[in-house]
């Protein structure tokens, strides 16, 4: 009786490149600058101004963009809020009918002070004249700039968590994976 041949076993497979390292953390890196660039995109209208109109009473030339509705912002404490705001397309002759804000928008960018949303607008062609009547005691300012509007910065905070999640949590596991197979396969033959 002849015997069988043993069967053969297959080599192990070798350790992974040390590029799956820098994979890894490529990802990691990479979801970081994903928050941080989803982040500022989110928030973009609340540093964005347009235009920054006295509130004298006189009339005054304005461009802005037409991508989406524009705000009103008024300088805090809300007892400088002006009376009155007169925005008429210069393009049509029309008046601008202007919301009040429902909510509270509130920024600071850093360099003119604290800022209310007062009123929200739709820009028509873009090319506005402004009027507006402030409180009398002192001179005030108006700046115009993009409307935030609750969707697109709730979908904004979403993609801010979500995308920078997926890549980092990608990235951990491929580090976490390749750190496995490192220390439990044999080396790679040289050749």
């Amino acid at each position: 009786m002849s015997q069988p041949f043993p069967a053969s076993v297959p080599a192990p497979k070798p350790r992974p490149s040390g590029w799956w390292f820098v994979v890894g953390v490529g990802l990691i890196v990479l979801a970081i600058a994903a928050a941080i660039g989803l982040f500022l995109w989110t928030f973009s209208s609340f540093f964005h101004t347009d235009a920054r109109v006295a509130a004298d009473g006189q009339a005054h030339q304005v461009t802005v963009d037409t991508d989406r509705d524009r705000m009103i912002w008024v300088e805090a404490p809300e007892s400088l809020f002006p009376t009155d705001c007169t925005v008429v397309d210069h393009a049509t002759g029309d008046q601008v009918p202007l919301r009040h804000v429902s909510g509270e928008f509130r920024r600071n960018n850093g360099t003119s002070g604290d800022w209310v949303g007062a009123y929200r607008f739709d820009p028509g062609s873009g090319h506005l004249e402004v009027t507006c009547v402030g409180d009398g005691t002192a001179t005030s300012y108006v700046e115009i700039g993009p409307s935030p509007s609750f969707g697109g910065l709730a979908g904004g905070i979403l993609l801010s968590m979500l995308v920078p999640g997926l890549l980092g949590l990608t990235g951990v596991a491929v580090l976490i994976v390749t750190g496995i197979f490192y220390a439990t396969r044999p080396p790679r033959r040289k050749s």
